[in-house]
């Protein structure tokens, strides 16, 4: 949930990949792992290490080899 008052979400965001936990079966989100295999486009999580604030974002084949 956003915090209002966060003033760090521009600098202290972080790119994160998005997994579904086998155990409860419901959507993660991992701050450790950016490898993507594939060649479509794929919906990345940016998350605030401050406030939580999460912003998905569409990335294509070309921006994941960078």
């Amino acid at each position: 949930m956003k915090n209002n008052n966060c003033s760090d979400c521009s600098e202290k965001t972080v790119e994160g990949r998005a997994v579904i936990d086998k155990e409860t079966g419901l959507l993660c989100v991992d701050l450790n792992c950016q490898d993507y295999e594939t060649d479509k486009d794929i919906l990345v999580p940016y998350v605030c290490t401050t406030c939580g604030e999460t912003t998905w974002k569409t990335k294509s084949p070309t921006e994941q080899k960078k």
